[in-house]
Parts: C-alpha cells; sequence; structure tokens
C-alpha cells in the first residue's frame, strides 16, 4: 500500500516543506504524492508524524504555523471543500500559540463563518467516512472557540445544523460525534457547556497573554499591564527579562520567526 504517496521512504520522511508541498503551498508534491493523491499523502504524513516523540511533531508544527498559516488560509478561502489540504493542515496546528495568534490578523479574520459555508454547502461532506467527518468538526469546534460566530450567515448555519445533528446519532460513541456536539453547543450558545468552552479557550489562548515564567500568573488579564512579547515568534509572553530567560529553554525549540 503507497497512501498516494510516491513510496514510503519518501512519505516517512516528514518536514515542513513536504506537508505544505502537499497542500500546494509550494511547488513540489509531485516529488512525494501520485498525480491527484496529495491529500490522501499528506494525510498518511501526518500519521507518520504522529509516531514520532511529541518534542519532534511539535517542533513540524510550530514551525509550520509560524511560516505557512497566512498562505494556507489564502488557500482556504479560493477551496470550497469542506475538507482540503489547507484545511487538514490548519486543523492540524491549531492548537499551537501561533494558530490562536494568527486569527486574531487581518489575515485569519472570518475563517470560522466561512469554514461553516463550506461545511453546509458542500454537496460531497456526506461521502466523507468518520475520521474525516471527526477532522472537519473538530477544526470547526476550534474555530468556533477562538472566533465565534460573528459573519455566520444563517441560511449557513441552519443548514449545517442539519447535518451536524445527523452526525451525532450515526456515529454515536465515536470521535466524530463528540466534536459534532461541541459544534452544535457552540452555534446555538448551549449554556451548559459555556463554561467548559470558556476554559478550552482560555487554554489555547493562555501563552499569548499569561507569562511562561514557572509557576507565575501574572498575565494581561489579572491588571498586569504590557507583558514583554517574544520579539521573534509573538506568540508568548512573560513579566520580566529574567522569566523570559527563564522560559527559553523550553520555549526555543517551538519559537519560530512568523511571518504574520
Amino acid at each position: 500500500m503507497n497512501y498516494g504517496g510516491r513510496s514510503l521512504e519518501v512519505l516517512e520522511n516528514v518536514s515542513v516543506d513536504s506537508l505544505v508541498k502537499l497542500a500546494g503551498v509550494i511547488d513540489g508534491a509531485n516529488e512525494i504524492a501520485l498525480e491527484g493523491h496529495e491529500l490522501r499523502a499528506m494525510i498518511a504524513q501526518l500519521n507518520f508524524l504522529r509516531l514520532k516523540p511529541e518534542a519532534e511533531q511539535e517542533k513540524i508544527f510550530s514551525g509550520l504555523a509560524a511560516k505557512h498559516l497566512p498562505a494556507l488560509a489564502d488557500q482556504f478561502r479560493t477551496d470550497p471543500s469542506a475538507l482540503s489540504p489547507s484545511m487538514t493542515l490548519m486543523n492540524t496546528v491549531s492548537h499551537t500559540p501561533y494558530f490562536a495568534r494568527f486569527l486574531k490578523t487581518p489575515g485569519g479574520q472570518g475563517i470560522a463563518a466561512l469554514h461553516v459555508k463550506h461545511m453546509a454547502q458542500d454537496p460531497d461532506v456526506g461521502a466523507l467516512d468518520t475520521d474525516r467527518i471527526g477532522e472537519v468538526t473538530q477544526f470547526l469546534s476550534t474555530l468556533l472557540l477562538l472566533q465565534g460566530m460573528a459573519d455566520v450567515e444563517q441560511a449557513d448555519k441552519m443548514a449545517l445544523m442539519h447535518k451536524l445533528r445527523l452526525w451525532v446519532q450515526v456515529y454515536r460513541g465515536q470521535f466524530a460525534a463528540g466534536t459534532s456536539s461541541r459544534c452544535i453547543a457552540s452555534l446555538t450558545s448551549d449554556p451548559s457547556m459555556g463554561a467548559y468552552m470558556m476554559q478550552v479557550k482560555a487554554l489555547l489562548e493562555e501563552p499569548l497573554y499569561k507569562c511562561g515564567g514557572t509557576n507565575c500568573a501574572r498575565a494581561t488579564s489579572t491588571g498586569e499591564g504590557q507583558l514583554l512579547q517574544c520579539s521573534r515568534c509573538k506568540s508568548a509572553v512573560h513579566c520580566s527579562e529574567e522569566h523570559q530567560k527563564q522560559a527559553w529553554r523550553s520555549h526555543k525549540a517551538n519559537c519560530f520567526q512568523v511571518t504574520f
């Protein structure tokens, strides 16, 4: 089984460049994947990457997010499919502080509303298997937590709600049902899920406003004023140069120059 790749050896050689090549962000997808199988090959590479140590995974995810999120978002806007290479990669790095910060920039605006539209209007979304349904709904649940429902069109919301409720029933007990339920909770502002969703949102955004120093509770949200932002990644803050130096040992592996 080649998983859509030129060879198993090529697919196992996962890097930031190989992933963005398969997404079409830079040229060279034909070096890795058979024509027409780029998404399949990308999913295979991501599965191989998840077999590696967590530190190695996070270094690739952080490097990809820091450098390529703007280009991935541009591609996402031009591809109406619910499942696309750009969506897959953005979902893969959506847990990083780079992604949370990117959504606050002009280049990241409106992605949640657009993903709702893609899922609501793509006629092929119903043919996706349970893993892919879980993927597209996981991405939407993260987007709705971080961006809310601003600019979501009512017609798209209603069309998608029908699909989400169906997936909750069809995939009962599976990952796709859980992610679909979280999307429903966000789209309906379910009060029973409010506290949980706020906790997850705070966890995703915490590196952007809370000092990264060991056991330091200083944060912009607690009235501590402006903290020192990492000038390179712009996705970590510290209350002092001392705490910045203290945190550098753990921070440096995933600190990359951002393009946004």
